[in-house]
């Protein structure tokens, strides 16, 4: 298992030139990436909350950043290919499903076989913000009408499209998130698990932890292909924290990964501290290598 970050990480001053940004990534000791676009300057991308797809993407971009990910050795295993599935309005989803095919077209230029997508929201801002609606028929499908649109693509473009569960989305437990798995039955569709995500407000305590965790992995343990090292703080609410650092058991989330025969990489997320990056690597090396 390598240790990986993703590159939304050292977004705190804006996007990175990619050549910075990978050295970065490189002289923190990460080993693989996940790339967001909107953290590579080249782009020209400005994440704008309903979309981490940009509405295109040339070839000298896709050239200026693999130069950057060879020259210090930092693969990229995973992009994110985030838009917000479930918006009330068809023409940000049609348009989220419009640059995502776009975008499937260039990953494996890359050296990338795998997709993120979110599950969405109903909240017409930002799609990692909760709204009353997301529990309705209507939200769900959405949903399941734009992931079956993307799943196509991935199977036309041979790769893989990950979810994971989150509290503000439509897919925010793991008998959701099994149950969009069922309604697709795409071999192409499968789970990222992100530990901190599984908690809603007044459920991260430590008591909770071991339970919350176990579950997860018991309903869509065998479906995971990524897995995110990120953590969340003990509180009523939901306040993620740089790794090691909250009450996510590293200890715990590597043993049934094992069980699981997960075989993949493990990516932080969630620190935006650089100063912190080396005790989440050590956490990791200490508790799950």
């Amino acid at each position: 298992m390598k240790i990986g970050i993703l590159t939304s990480d050292f977004r705190n001053h804006g996007a990175l030139p990619a050549d910075e940004l990978f050295a970065k990534i490189k002289n923190h000791g990460f080993e693989v990436a996940q790339l967001n676009l909107s953290a590579v300057k080249e782009t020209e991308f400005t994440n704008t909350g309903q979309f981490e797809l940009p509405a295109k993407i040339s070839d000298d971009v896709i050239g200026i950043i693999n130069d950057a990910s060879h020259k210090y050795g930092i693969p990229i295993i995973i992009c994110n290919g985030t838009f917000n599935m479930a918006h009330p309005d068809a023409f940000v989803r049609d348009e989220g499903v419009k640059r995502f095919e776009l975008f499937a077209g260039v990953v494996k230029q890359l050296g990338c076989g795998m997709i993120s997508l979110c599950s969405g929201t109903r909240c017409e801002n930002h799609m990692w913000t909760y709204h009353e609606d997301n529990n309705t028929p209507e939200a769900w499908n959405d949903m399941i009408d734009a992931m079956k649109k993307v799943t196509e693509i991935a199977e036309k473009h041979d790769v893989i499209v990950l979810v994971e569960t989150e509290a503000s989305n439509i897919i925010n437990t793991p008998e959701k998130a099994r149950q969009m798995m069922d309604e697709i039955n795409s071999p192409k569709l499968k789970m990222i698990m992100d530990c901190a995500n599984l908690f809603h407000a007044g459920e991260a305590k430590k008591e909770n932890v071991h339970r919350i965790v176990r579950h997860a992995f018991d309903v869509f343990g065998g479906d995971i292909i990524m897995a995110h090292g990120k953590d969340i703080s003990e509180s009523d609410g939901i306040n993620f924290c740089p790794t090691g650092e909250g009450i996510i058991d590293f200890k715990q989330f590597g043993e049934l990964l094992n069980k699981y025969n997960y075989k993949g990489d493990m990516l932080l997320h969630g620190i935006f501290d650089e100063n912190k990056m080396a005790y989440g690597i050590e956490t990791i090396k200490n508790f799950i290598l």
